[in-house]
């Protein structure tokens, strides 16, 4: 990866619908050389998708928390994904804001006295209380939780660029 595509990624995090001409011009490089390069880190899997960054409250979400989730120790087959990986997947899929569930966002394996990291989006605190007292209290393979409610959002990714690591 050169300055080229460092400046591609960056340009295309900040507006990903740039066109080729307006990625050209900053870069001062031809249009097929751009596209050529786009491909490419595409191919190589560092760019991963396009997609429209909605704001959540303005789909109705109002709430976001953060839940840290227990997943109860037990010997799996070694063929079989760890327990904590098949618990997050399974609310990843169950948890998309449909049927009364809130939309978890995010999902993580994490270190520390806790096994699971969700980011919850909810409507109102009695869909967060649902998803925590109902839905995952029902979970056998859950031992406990615990849940920051977010009070203000000082920055988050919607609003952040990734610079691309530099060698060295």
């Amino acid at each position: 990866m050169d300055e080229i595509d460092r400046k591609l990624i960056m340009a295309l995090q900040e507006d990903g619908k740039k066109t080729l001409q307006e990625l050209s011009e900053l870069v001062g490089r031809p249009k097929t050389t751009i596209a050529t390069r786009i491909k490419k880190l595409e191919t190589d899997g560092v760019i991963i998708g396009y997609k429209a960054v909605v704001n959540p409250f303005a789909l109705g979400y109002r709430l976001l928390s953060f839940v840290l989730v227990s997943v109860r120790r037990g010997t799996a087959p070694r063929e079989s994904k760890p327990l904590q990986v098949e618990v997050a997947e399974k609310v990843l899929t169950e948890c998309k804001g449909e049927g009364g569930l809130p939309y978890v966002e995010e999902a993580y394996v994490v270190t520390g006295p806790y096994d699971l990291l969700f980011k919850v989006w909810s409507r109102d605190v009695k869909q967060l209380s649902n998803f925590l007292v109902a839905y995952l209290a029902s979970d056998p393979n859950i031992q406990r939780t615990e849940t920051m409610i977010v009070l203000e959002i000082v920055d988050d990714w919607r609003r952040r660029v990734m610079p691309p690591a530099t060698p060295g």
